[in-house]
Order: C-alpha cells, then sequence, then structure tokens
C-alpha cells in the first residue's frame, strides 16, 4: 500500500488533554482514526498568545493512504531529519589515541564521552569537585562565606549550567544538539525533552544526568580527575606538547580545551602562551524578581492552572535611548533562586537557578544592555571586574548582594526597606547606580519604562540584584570553524561557552559531539 507523509503544524490541544493528539488530528483533518499511521510528534509548545485561553500547539508528521488538499496546516512531509552520519565533514580530523579534555562542563563532558565511545583514550581533568561535592561547597560557601576559588557556582563538574535553569531549548536544533538530547533521554531525563520547543529539566534532575554521563564514561575506560588545575602548557614548534596540572608536568599529544566563560586565568595564559584571541560582544546588566503569582496574571490570563501550564515565562526586548541602545531579557527563571555567581575573591555577581517543578514564589530574570566588543583584548574582562568589585564592596564585602526596587532605581532614590529575595546570601538596600555605569543605568531604566507597558506592575513590584555579569565570555578563543582546532596553535581543540562559540547547555554539550564527530584515530 503506497502512503503520502505530511505535517500538519499547529495543531490544537486543551491543557487537560496533553498528549491526546492522534483524535486531535483526526478532527482536524477529517480522517479516521485508524488511517492515520506512523504518527511523530516534531515540536510541542505551550501556545499562550491568546491571554485567558493558553492550549498545547504539536507540529506532527503522520502517514496516510489517503491523498490530502494541502492548507495552510497541513503541508507535504519533507525527508526526515539528517543523523551524524551525514555530517560532511565526519572523521576528517586525524587525531591520536590519547586525548586531554579540560574542563568538566557540558562541551568538555561530551567531547570527553563521544571520544571515549569512539575509541579514544581520554582522561578529563576538571579543577572543581564532582558534582555531589559541589553541592556541599556551595552550601558552605553561603553560610561561612569562604569562597572556594575552584568549586562553587561557576566551576566543578557540570560547569556554570549545573547551577542555572537548566534550559535546554536551542535557536535551531542540528544533529549535534539532537544527539545531546538523545544522550539525556538515554541517561534518565524524560523524553518530552526532544520534542518540547522550550525543554528545561532543572538543578536537581541535571545532577543524577551527570552522575550517569560520569558512570558511562568510566565504564569505558575513560579516567575522570577532579581537583585537578590546569596551571600551564607547552608549546614545541607551534604544537601542544606539555601541560602542567597541580605542578607536575606531563606530555600531551592533543588537548581539548572547555574552560567556561569565567575561566579569566585561561584567558590570560593563553595570551602569554601566543594562542590567538580576539574581544567579543556580550552583555550585563541586573538580575530582576517578581512574584511569580504576577507573571503568570500577565502571561496566561486570570485562572488559568499553572499545574497543567507550569510557571509562566517572559522574554523581553526594547530599544533604548533613542535607538542607539537595547535592553533584553536573558536566561529568565521561573519559581527560581538567585545564586552569587563569584569566580574571583572580593568580586560578586549574580545568577538565577531553577528546580525541575520551578514552583517557587518568585520569578528572576537577567535584563541586560547589549556591550560591543573591546578595542583591547582584555576590556571586557576589566569591565565585568570593576562592577564586580564595587558590588561586593557595596554588598558589605561578606558577598551580600546590593539590590534597590525598580520604582527607587528609577526615582533615583534608596530604599528603607526592601522586599523578600530569594538571594542565597541576602541582599541589602543600595543605589545601583553606584554599581553600574550610567549608560547601563540609563539603557535599563528606558527598558524598564517600556517593559511595564507589556507587564504592568513590572516595576512596582520589581526587585533589581546586581550585577549581572556572565551572560557569556568577552573574549573568543579563534579556532577553524571546521576541525575546532585554534588557528595557532596544532594539537589544541577549543570548545564551548569558554571558547566564546556557543551559549547555553545543549549548544555547549553540541559543541563537544561535534568533535568527536569530525575526528578519527589515526594509525600508529
Amino acid at each position: 500500500m503506497s502512503l503520502n507523509a505530511y505535517h500538519f503544524r499547529e495543531l490544537s490541544i486543551p491543557l487537560e488533554k496533553k498528549g491526546e493528539i492522534l483524535p486531535a488530528l483526526a478532527h482536524a483533518t477529517g480522517l479516521h482514526e485508524d488511517a492515520i499511521l506512523n504518527l511523530e510528534v516534531e515540536r510541542f509548545a505551550l501556545d499562550s498568545r491568546k491571554r485567558g485561553a493558553p492550549h498545547w500547539s504539536y507540529n506532527v508528521r503522520f502517514e496516510t493512504a489517503k491523498r490530502l488538499h494541502p492548507t495552510h496546516w497541513l503541508v507535504p512531509a519533507t525527508e526526515k531529519a539528517e543523523t551524524l552520519d551525514s555530517d560532511p565533514l565526519k572523521d576528517s580530523v586525524l587525531l591520536s589515541k590519547h586525548v586531554t579534555v579540560v574542563g568538566a562542563g557540558p562541551a568538555g563532558l561530551w567531547a570527553a564521552l563521544s571520544l571515549q565511545r569512539k575509541g579514544f583514550s581520554v582522561h578529563l581533568y576538571e579543577q572543581g569537585s564532582p558534582v555531589e561535592e559541589r553541592f556541599g561547597d556551595i552550601h558552605r560557601f553561603t553560610v561561612d562565606r569562604k569562597f572556594n576559588p575552584h568549586s562553587n557556582v561557576l566551576f566543578g563538574e557540570g560547569g556554570a549550567g549545573a547551577y542555572s535553569d537548566g534550559k535546554l531549548n536551542t535557536r535551531s536544533r542540528n544533529v549535534f544538539s539532537s544527539a545531546v538530547l538523545a544522550d539525556m533521554v538515554h541517561f534518565g531525563i524524560s523524553s518530552d525533552v526532544l520534542t518540547f520547543a522550550k525543554p528545561h529539566i532543572g538543578t536537581d534532575r541535571l545532577v543524577p544526568l551527570l552522575r550517569s554521563l560520569r558512570k558511562e564514561f568510566l565504564s569505558l575506560g575513560g579516567e575522570v580527575h577532579f581537583h585537578t588545575a590546569l596551571e600551564d602548557f607547552e608549546l614545541s614548534n607551534g604544537n601542544i606538547s606539555k601541560a602542567k596540572f597541580n605542578g607536575a608536568w606531563q606530555n600531551v599529544d592533543n588537548l581539548v580545551l572547555a574552560p567556561g566563560h569565567s575561566a579569566r586565568f585561561l584567558y590570560e595564559l593563553l595570551h602569554e602562551r601566543g594562542v590567538e584571541e580576539e574581544s567579543k560582544a556580550f552583555a550585563l546588566g541586573v538580575r530582576v524578581e517578581h512574584p511569580q503569582s504576577l507573571i503568570n496574571l500577565r502571561q496566561y490570563g486570570a485562572n488559568v492552572n499553572t499545574n497543567l501550564t507550569g510557571s509562566a515565562e517572559y522574554a523581553l526586548t526594547a530599544k533604548t535611548l533613542n535607538q542607539t541602545s537595547a535592553a533584553y531579557s536573558f536566561c529568565m527563571c521561573p519559581g527560581g533562586v538567585l545564586v552569587p555567581c563569584v569566580s574571583e575573591n572580593g568580586t560578586l555577581a549574580t545568577n538565577g537557578m531553577s528546580y525541575s517543578k520551578r514552583n517557587g514564589k518568585l520569578a528572576n530574570g537577567a535584563i541586560v544592555v547589549p556591550v560591543e566588543k573591546s578595542e583591547s583584548l582584555f576590556g571586557g574582562i576589566e569591565m565585568q571586574r570593576r562592577f564586580e568589585k564595587r558590588a561586593f564592596e557595596i554588598g558589605g564585602k561578606d558577598y551580600t548582594a546590593p539590590a534597590q526596587t525598580i520604582k527607587a532605581f528609577l526615582s533615583e532614590k534608596k530604599d528603607s526597606a526592601l522586599p523578600k529575595s530569594t538571594f542565597l546570601t541576602g541582599v541589602v538596600p543600595c543605589s545601583i547606580r553606584d554599581i553600574l555605569d550610567d549608560a547601563i543605568c540609563d539603557s535599563l531604566a528606558d527598558g524598564f519604562e517600556q517593559f511595564e507597558r507589556k507587564i504592568p506592575g513590572f516595576i512596582s513590584e520589581g526587585l533589581i540584584v546586581a550585577p549581572e555579569t556572565r551572560t557569556s565570555s568577552p573574549v573568543r578563543i579563534v579556532r577553524n570553524t571546521d576541525t575546532l582546532e585554534s588557528v595557532s596553535t596544532k594539537g589544541l581543540f577549543v570548545l564551548g561557552e569558554g571558547a566564546g562559540y556557543t551559549g547555553g547547555i545543549v549548544t555547549s554539550a553540541a559543541d563537544g559531539i561535534k568533535l568527536s564527530n569530525r575526528v578519527r584515530l589515526a594509525k600508529d
């Protein structure tokens, strides 16, 4: 029997009937349920554009013996998605068997695992703690305020992404990001992440995932070295030849560097050793907190069951200062928690994270302003440090965060008291303009005024906690687009957010898979 394949777009399903796709598709197409074959979900999302009436929207692929007339929603199906084998650069780079990977964030972890699966012998080095110990290190810091430079919210197994909102969405999916999501399902995460438009798993579910990934890597013969920092490396005729870990030098054939966006020491070391780097644009600003109930009401409307929808999110953008600047939301965390984001003594920055249920009483999101790339290589890092040092000092030098209501910020007044905040080490009233430069504050102020028109109450019920500086790295390690190898240093492969090429958990992990897919084992 000859079958015809179709895509159906934006199939609407009521909240309480999530997943009941077959009867809805039969109704929409006029087909009997038995006539719909090989039904697959390609993508689904919560559609809340009509306030007060959110619903699930599915994109599906199916086959039927009947020929159907195309409509706006129904179109003939294209070929199925490509696979890793269809990458034109697959197995195009020769690599010797022994590979050293530095950094156990998403890029480093997936590079190490994928290379080990492919028959390489991989040693993975991480300056911080395994994820179980890391939880304890972070908790102790919030109690005794004694900063551990190697194991904290930014450094340790899982990288900065392990203590974030756990977002797994990407702007566009490809074979590499799809492979990451498939791995996550293999490691016990719900298969919904394969098709949900905005997948999220939360810090609490990332922890068992990381344990499962590590277990498989070790079972395949890989080796992990925690509490082991890369301190230096040597070149021989432009090639990586040696690396120094915890004071001991060792020979290395290939070095895969996946340092994360806050490994400032490594940027300086690479520059000293002649590895080509360049400054890049980034963004910085503040975190804002609001009652989650306010965001739910404004985004969904009244009388919507958030047990069915989950807590509401927002995505806000504004052209500011007469179109010369902008302000936009970044890494919004529904029902989330604010955490101290510290990588150096005497500095303080903020970040947001959520647990899988996203059921906290406060929502938080970064509101940031774009910063052009600096004329000097480390100008962006110097700007970050300047704001972080000011925040640390104004907060009382004990990692308490400076905070100000949005209303007081706009009127340039200091608060006599602050509303409740989730920031783990507490907040203290301040003037945000004492921390950030006027140009950034002016752009934020303009943005807040515009966001109030989109979410009434954004100003009157909002609390600013500052600063948000670690949105991405201000430095890029220049690499070959195809091979991912440094353009200046043979045998040095650079990956992920720290290299300046990705943003987020999935795209960083996908960079690791891309590398493993493009290399092949060189014969002795």
